[in-house]
């Protein structure tokens, strides 16, 4: 299954090239194999999957399905690499894994191993009088990750269910006089109490999503002027403040797999005489939450990450209030910020990618004043539109 997958999303005429050497590539480990250590060559196309392997790792592929050739080191690798090219038919387009979105993640090739495979496949074609272009892996990494199985769905629900619920046990614990560190400590307390039903959908660790020094990130009234990467402050919360928190946790399965979540939720600390929310914040509550609805909407397959981001972004410039300095949304999957389609503004590279049926995408606007607000949804894409995996905030947590 996992291998009609990986087949699928490489274009026609083409081949996906992967080079590991204990482990040095994780898209390698998570597609091909975990089990090499030598220096290992993976070749991908519509066709069929060729893994290039030294004897010494063998027996550790014995379960490998796709076509096998193991190498001893007596001849150069280069050799090795160009005879199996030709047993192909020798591509025009090699895909390497390096990223020209200037995407981190998936720039994993290293310099001197893609001269190595740029120098020696350029050469061998151009001997053999054959036409070739290089080209970044990133669209093909991205799809792979982006679409989700079913299962996948599940649990991703599941870890993002399981973060709002420590969030809405937080909220239910803060109060006035608190400081950002000390709601920020509130959140660890919970984390540490893990539900029954772990144990029943196989979950076997939970971590933060992102560093534990800064997971969650909390900001109170006057710093809502932030960004939204700003470690938690000696602010105290006061009557008359909001207050905001991004939050999220990984789950890890028995089986090896793992899932991540992210959220964002804002409340309101009410002033003595106040009985309802005045209406400066609630505008500030309800602008996101129409902005996001509007975001949800428009999360169908095909559309593009700067489509998503200008409708989201433009209406919040549309009530007067300026604009966040961050995208709209990224996807989700193993970690909080996976690869993939960014919905930014057009001046991001990852912007003028589509959106995938089955892929998990945050809408996160920011409204970046003081007593401003931000929050934050995991939208699954479907072709209907977006449908959130967690219950969406639709009201502003009172204190």
């Amino acid at each position: 299954m996992l291998f009609s997958k990986i087949k699928k999303a490489v274009p026609h005429d083409s081949v996906w090239i992967m080079y590991s050497c204990e482990g040095s590539d994780p898209y390698f480990k998570k597609f091909i194999s975990n089990k090499t250590i030598v220096p290992a060559v993976s070749f991908v196309t519509n066709n069929g999957i060729t893994l290039l392997v030294h004897s010494l790792d063998e027996d550790n592929i014995k379960n490998f399905s796709g076509k096998k050739v193991v190498y001893d080191g007596k001849e150069p690798l280069r050799k090795e690499i160009n005879e199996i090219l030709m047993s192909i038919d020798m591509p025009q387009n090699i895909y390497l894994n390096y990223s020209d979105n200037m995407d981190a993640v998936t720039d994993v090739l290293g310099h001197g191993i893609y001269k190595f495979l740029y120098d020696n496949i350029a050469d061998f074609y151009q001997n053999n009088s054959r036409p070739v272009k290089f080209h970044s892996a990133d669209t093909i990494i991205y799809r792979l990750l982006e679409q989700k199985t079913e299962e996948d769905i599940k649990y991703m629900s599941i870890c993002s269910n399981r973060a709002l619920q420590i969030i809405k046990s937080v909220f239910k614990k803060i109060k006035t006089g608190m400081t950002e560190k000390h709601i920020f400590s509130l959140f660890h307390d919970v984390f540490k109490n893990k539900p029954a039903y772990f144990k029943t959908y196989g979950i076997v660790n939970e971590e933060f999503a992102w560093e534990e020094d800064v997971c969650p990130i909390v900001l109170v009234g006057p710093n809502l002027v932030k960004g939204g990467h700003s470690s938690p402050s000696d602010e105290a919360l006061k009557p008359g403040y909001t207050v905001y928190c991004d939050f999220g946790v990984t789950i890890y399965l028995n089986d090896g797999r793992k899932y991540a979540s992210d959220l964002q939720r804002m409340g309101y600390v009410l002033k003595p005489n106040e009985k309802t929310v005045p209406q400066q914040i609630k505008d500030v509550f309800d602008t996101l939450v129409t902005a996001i609805s509007l975001g949800i909407k428009n999360c169908i397959p095909g559309k593009y990450g700067y489509e998503v981001d200008s409708i989201v972004r433009n209406y919040i410039l549309s009530k007067g209030y300026p604009d966040y300095n961050h995208s709209t949304g990224h996807p989700v999957g193993q970690t909080a910020h996976s690869p993939g389609v960014s919905l930014a503004p057009k001046s991001s590279k990852r912007s003028h990618m589509r959106l995938q049926e089955n892929g998990v995408y945050t809408i996160e606007p920011r409204i970046q004043i003081n007593n401003g607000g931000s929050i934050e949804e995991m939208v699954l894409v479907t072709k209907n539109g977006g449908k959130t995996l967690c219950q969406p905030q639709q009201e502003l947590f009172l204190i």
